[in-house]
């Protein structure tokens, strides 16, 4: 009987690794965890200067990306060193690594949209496409971002219904305030309107509009004549270069102060002549 527990004890203690293994696997775990540390680290501060360089996106969304990929960043350098920790204890990871990947593959299939959503949803935020505040249309639909998430985005129309569309399911972005916005100007006279006139009209206005807001109308005034003609009618139109989104505004005032200026214009004639000139008419 005690031959039997020597033997079992020598054969435990033969198994058992010797000081200096231990040590040094106690010392290679350390500097994979300090490894690991600079990792995340140095990750981190990259993360941070590739944001930095959009300078268009708002403080808040900035912060939500540099937790995202934060965490993305340190989960995945966690997962390796783990990986890396179970090799040094001689356990099979390639056994453990099957298991997750047939896992994942399940969990994979049960949610294909959700996957999809988050994935564009994050390229929608990295390659800031759109941000709060902007004016878009996606997928037909147009108005203003009132929030952007890793799986939905919510416009809200002018009109106040606010359309939540899922990050996947978006095919088509269309982005009004990126760059400049153009108004176009269209005036409907009688056809035997004197069209210069009309067109000196309009110029005066546009150009008044220009100087009382510069940073509305932010480029330049084209009259560019008739349109279109009919029996009846004549259309004089004229662009102007906007700041974005503010076209329509624009739109809007023109034509109201030139059809003011007009009116001007027609009761000075019917009393006897031109007591002003196009311009002082136009800007009264």
């Amino acid at each position: 009987m005690q031959s039997f527990w020597k033997h079992i004890q020598d054969k435990a203690f033969s198994d058992m690794p010797s000081v200096e293994v231990v040590i040094w696997d106690v010392v290679k775990i350390a500097v994979f965890y300090l490894l690991a540390r600079l990792v995340i680290r140095a990750g981190i501060r990259i993360m941070k200067r590739m944001l930095a360089m959009h300078t268009r996106m708002e403080l808040r969304r900035k912060a939500t990306m540099e937790s995202l990929f934060a965490n993305v960043i340190r989960y995945t350098v966690y997962f390796v060193l783990v990986v890396q920790i179970l090799a040094v204890f001689h356990v099979n990871v390639s056994a453990i690594l099957a298991g997750a990947g047939i896992v994942g593959v399940a969990v994979g299939f049960g949610a294909q949209s959700l996957v999809k959503d988050v994935i564009t949803g994050l390229f929608i935020l990295f390659e800031d496409q759109y941000a709060v505040g902007d004016t878009v249309q996606i997928n037909g639909f147009t108005g203003t971002v009132v929030s952007i998430g890793v799986r939905l985005t919510r416009v809200q129309a002018w009109t106040g219904e606010v359309q939540v569309i899922p990050n996947g399911q978006i095919a088509m972005i269309t982005n009004f305030s990126r760059t400049h916005s153009t108004a176009v100007i269209d005036i409907t006279v009688p056809y035997d309107t004197d069209v210069n006139q009309v067109k000196s009209v309009m110029e005066c206005v546009l150009s008044a509009m220009k100087r009382e807001q510069p940073d509305v109308l932010t480029g330049d005034i084209h009259v560019l004549g008739v349109q279109e003609m009919s029996n009846s009618n004549v259309v004089v139109r004229a662009t102007a270069i906007c700041a974005p989104t503010k076209n329509a505004s624009v739109q809007r005032e023109a034509q109201e102060r030139i059809k003011e200026a007009l009116d001007r214009l027609q009761q000075t004639e019917a009393e006897g002549g031109y007591q002003h000139g196009t311009g002082e008419l136009a800007t009264e």
